[in-house]
């Protein structure tokens, strides 16, 4: 395919595309009611662009990888520089699954683009990743995902806080707020435990990803405030014909949920004076 950009807009009716991408076609955008997300295909920058309501909440966020305990990480588009790619338009939602591929393994990205009313500032994305060994012997096999969101259209003056999932002690979510907006991202299930976490300033953590030796994150659960990062990692071992899977939720809000309930607090408090 020859085109730089494909565009795929979610109408009333839905729809399935199919294709494989070459190495020319780049970028991918799907759409959904207030929402819309731009994923470069063939670069390390990954998802590029989340729009909600006209303005950019992502700088970008994507997904890395190591193979062994030694040596450097690297995008997904070193498994396979022409993904396949298959594009579902609902009315409710958009999906695109991303599949990279060789011999010895496959990753694939199933993005799910939910959007809301517009003018709300809410919108959601889903994501569930499948790595799968198709080699006859282990894959030792390291996931990393990265994540820098701008809050808003704006890089700085945010914070991160990763939290505890109470019954297992993984730290299974991360906030980043700038004090009026939230993007919040959950880890909503996964049959391995999150490795490790990383809260970060730009450009930290990226720097440590593409400096061609490997990695371990470093576990610090907060950052800011300025221009943060968060990231996580996985570590598995697949046995062959095994699969890693991980599914998680990130939603944007145009107000932390403490504000909102200080909010509905002092108009409770205002409507009790008045009765008074």
């Amino acid at each position: 395919m020859s085109a730089m950009r494909l565009k795929f807009i979610a109408f009333q009716a839905s729809a399935v595309l199919l294709l494989s991408l070459g190495a020319s076609a780049q970028d991918i955008t799907i759409a959904n009611k207030n929402s819309s997300l731009d994923v470069n295909t063939n670069t390390a920058a990954g998802v590029i662009n989340w729009n909600v309501d006209g303005v950019d909440y992502l700088k970008n966020q994507w997904f890395h990888y190591r193979v062994g305990s030694g040596g450097p990480e690297s995008p997904l588009q070193s498994i396979s520089s022409a993904p396949t790619v298959a594009i579902t338009s609902l009315s409710s939602f958009a999906r695109l699954n991303l599949t990279y591929a060789n011999a010895s393994y496959s990753v694939l990205t199933s993005l799910k683009l939910t959007g809301n009313t517009a003018g709300s500032g809410r919108s959601q994305l889903n994501e569930d990743i499948t790595v799968s060994n198709l080699s006859g012997s282990p894959l030792d096999f390291h996931f990393f995902q990265y994540s820098d969101f701008d809050l808003y259209g704006t890089s700085g003056g945010q914070s991160v806080q990763f939290f505890q999932n109470s019954a297992n002690n993984q730290y299974y979510k991360a906030v980043q707020t700038d004090g009026s907006r939230t993007v919040t991202e959950t880890i909503n299930s996964t049959i391995f435990p999150i490795g490790h976490f990383e809260a970060g300033l730009f450009n930290t953590t990226i720097a440590s990803l593409t400096d061609g030796t490997s990695t371990t994150l470093n576990d610090v659960t907060s950052a800011g405030v300025g221009d943060v990062t968060f990231s996580y990692q996985w570590d598995v071992t697949l046995a062959p014909g095994a699969s890693f899977q991980l599914s998680k939720l990130i939603e944007i809000v145009p107000e932390p949920s403490s504000m909102a309930i200080l909010a509905l607090a002092g108009i409770s408090m205002a409507i009790y004076r008045r009765r008074d």
